[in-house]
């Protein structure tokens, strides 16, 4: 693959240890003529990831997350050093990392390109999402009735704690804890997860990658006097909602038209880091 010459690190201060990586790190790239910039602050990245070749968070795979963004809008690909608990984002380990950086530097890496949600609201304000988009009550204790359509068409209504619309990459997050499927990453689907349905027949549904779903809460289209629907993307509410939603409400939710690239280990296999993170069993 194309040696990285142009580095950026996105470290997650919370982590131990995180800014020590990042300087040996920048220490090993700089001695074999790789410019590095280390960041810390995510008003700082979109200008730090300007003309780079790469971006290595150093983190968990929320810090991942919150590149996504950036990333895109630079169009460069990001890898993970895993600091967090589970890491399926984040592939890399510090001890592995440090053992093969320079090769990786050098273009002993594979690419691999993971689709994008993009939620849109009634207003017409955007955000994209590598993991979920989200829709739940304010209140832990309140139901949230919801229409959904798809290409137009009528899909079923909801009554639940909430829908979770997911990617194959994160169909392994708060969809599989909700009892969604683990969808391979190269699968040009995506998947729609009632969170604890009222009624027990309500179950995932898998859609085309060319669907697009349109979402309305049963308040919202009956005008009710409160608006209290809250909708994240990968664990963040990218609008000041200020428990009143109305004016979010319809959603689209589609495939973004760009794919994030993921840089990999060349050994790396989606069964084996399934294995290992979901505790399958020993190893052949």
């Amino acid at each position: 693959m194309k040696p990285i010459k142009k580095l950026t690190f996105f470290i997650n201060r919370q982590k131990h240890g995180a800014l020590d990586l990042s300087e040996e790190l920048a220490k090993v790239a700089t001695s074999i003529g790789t410019q590095c910039i280390i960041c810390s602050q995510h008003d700082e990245l979109k200008k730090a990831l300007k003309n780079q070749d790469a971006c290595c968070v150093i983190g968990g795979d929320g810090t991942i997350l919150s590149t996504v963004s950036d990333c895109l809008e630079n169009h460069v690909p990001v890898f993970g050093i895993n600091q967090g608990k589970l890491g399926f984002l984040a592939t890399y380990s510090p001890k592995t990392v440090l053992r093969h950086f320079t090769s990786l530097l050098q273009g002993t890496y594979q690419l691999e390109e993971r689709f994008v949600l993009q939620c849109t609201t009634a207003q017409g304000k955007k955000a994209i999402a590598l993991n979920d988009v989200v829709i739940k009550h304010y209140s832990p204790y309140r139901l949230m009735e919801m229409d959904v359509y798809c290409n137009d068409q009528f899909v079923t209504s909801y009554a639940s704690d909430g829908l979770i619309i997911s990617t194959p990459t994160g169909s392994t997050a708060y969809n599989l804890s909700a009892g969604g499927p683990i969808i391979y990453p190269d699968s040009n689907v995506f998947a729609m997860t009632p969170i604890c349905p009222h009624t027990l027949s309500n179950r995932s549904v898998i859609f085309e990658c060319s669907s697009v779903l349109k979402i309305n809460t049963i308040e919202n289209q009956n005008h009710g006097l409160e608006y209290q629907s809250q909708i994240s993307l990968d664990g963040q509410i990218p609008w000041t909602q200020q428990h009143n939603s109305k004016n979010l409400f319809p959603i689209r939710v589609n495939i973004f038209e760009q794919k994030i690239a993921l840089i990999q280990p060349i050994d790396y296999s989606y069964f084996k880091i399934l294995r290992k993170k979901l505790k399958w069993g020993d190893e052949h």
